[in-house]
């Protein structure tokens, strides 16, 4: 039996389809590939890129950053559970090695009034220890190993992920079959459910059918015909990479103000990150990686300090364009009969891309859903996209 979300009563659950395709090799697609592929459905994921997580999902280091919000709303409510899953399929495909991985800890700062008003807000409530604790500057500065001139946050089980290696990891199923430098130009249903049809990286035509299709490939849905009028944002993204200095191989904790410092990897800090809304270009521009830095001073003086003299004109990083929509919450769930979507998860991808896809799952399935009717209600995009209209 299976819950109807809609009506709250259980209904019979319907077959479990065969074949499903999805739209998108980067996080989002990848953990909805992994979510039907661990219910014995052959998936066949497909990017026009000619390797997995191309675009946003390609920077070398991500953050796991959970931003809690003290109200009880939908948005807060999704993001802690985001977390919760987030921390729990990471141990599942992507153990903490340190390499690819690190559970370094992360600490939000109360860097500017609004952060204080919310950081005080949590703090009324009971938390357990393990998901997050309140500290002072003393405390924060011990905990990341370097002076902090605020307190806040501390979450001891984020860190840092390479979104690469956990693309890579999530599509490891002999159920998954990968169509890379495959672009898709048209989406149109079929006798077998739906087709994806367009040209390969040698412009060779070719298509793909299935029972069900996913589209999970950011603002570039817009370009299929079921998702022209979806409200989706392209926003700018820079990040940049610093080396690490003597001084600043002393910080081995992820600090979070109005950008983030990760711990050095392989000699290099990764910091962001910058955002520009309906701004397509993936040109680095020095003014980001200036804007970046001048961030990090402001939320984390010490860490910027122990840097050194860095030309921002002869720094690495890189940009790239994430997918937002209005409202803040992803787009997620059935868009037309045999037609589902996981789109606009904008900053927070590494959090909610892999619960996304276990909410998909569950409805293709007919299976529970693992989020609350109210928390569903927020993410559908057929209700959001009509509440738009």
């Amino acid at each position: 039996m299976a819950l109807d979300r809609q009506s709250g009563s259980h209904t019979a659950s319907k077959t479990i389809p065969r074949t499903a395709f999805v739209i998108g090799g980067g996080i989002a697609g990848c953990a909805a590939a992994y979510a039907l592929a661990k219910r014995g459905i052959a998936v066949t994921l497909i990017d026009r890129a000619p390797q997995l997580a191309s675009a946003a999902s390609g920077n070398p280091c991500g953050i796991l950053h959970a931003r809690f919000g003290a109200g009880d709303n939908p948005l807060h409510n999704f993001v802690r559970e985001a977390y919760l899953h987030a921390l729990k399929l990471l141990d599942e495909v992507l153990p903490v090695d340190g390499v690819m991985r690190a559970e370094c800890g992360l600490l939000q700062l109360a860097c500017k009034p609004v952060e204080e008003k919310r950081i005080a807000r949590l703090a009324e409530k009971e938390w357990p220890a393990h998901l997050l604790q309140f500290v002072d500057a003393a405390q924060a500065g011990h905990l990341a190993g370097v002076e902090m001139k605020y307190g806040g946050l501390w979450f001891p089980r984020g860190g840092w992920v390479v979104p690469p290696a956990l693309c890579a990891a999530l599509v490891r199923d002999v159920r998954i079959t990968q169509r890379l430098g495959h672009e898709v130009v048209a989406l149109e249903q079929s006798a077998a459910g739906w087709r994806a049809s367009g040209l390969d990286a040698q412009g060779q035509a070719w298509s793909q059918e299935a029972e069900v299709a996913l589209v999970c490939c950011a603002h570039a849905a817009k370009k299929l015909a079921p998702f022209a009028h979806f409200p989706l944002i392209p926003v700018r993204g820079q990040i940049t990479e610093v080396p690490q200095s003597p001084a600043s191989k002393a910080l081995q904790a992820v600090v979070c103000g109005d950008g983030y410092c990760a711990p050095a990897v392989n000699g290099v800090h990764v910091i962001g990150a910058t955002h520009a809304f309906e701004d397509e270009s993936t040109e680095l521009r020095v003014a980001d990686h200036a804007e970046n830095l001048a961030s990090l001073a402001e939320y984390a003086p010490a860490v910027r300090q122990a840097l050194g003299e860095v030309d921002a004109v002869t720094l690495n990083g890189r940009a790239a364009i994430r997918c937002s929509a209005p409202g803040s919450m992803p787009l997620v769930g059935k868009v037309q009969q045999g037609l589902y979507c996981s789109l606009a998860h904008g900053t927070r991808g590494l959090l909610t891309a892999g619960i996304a896809g276990e909410v998909l799952a569950a409805q293709i399935c007919g299976a529970l859903p693992p989020l609350p009717k109210s928390i569903l209600d927020a993410l559908d995009p057929l209700l959001r996209v009509r509440h738009q209209g």
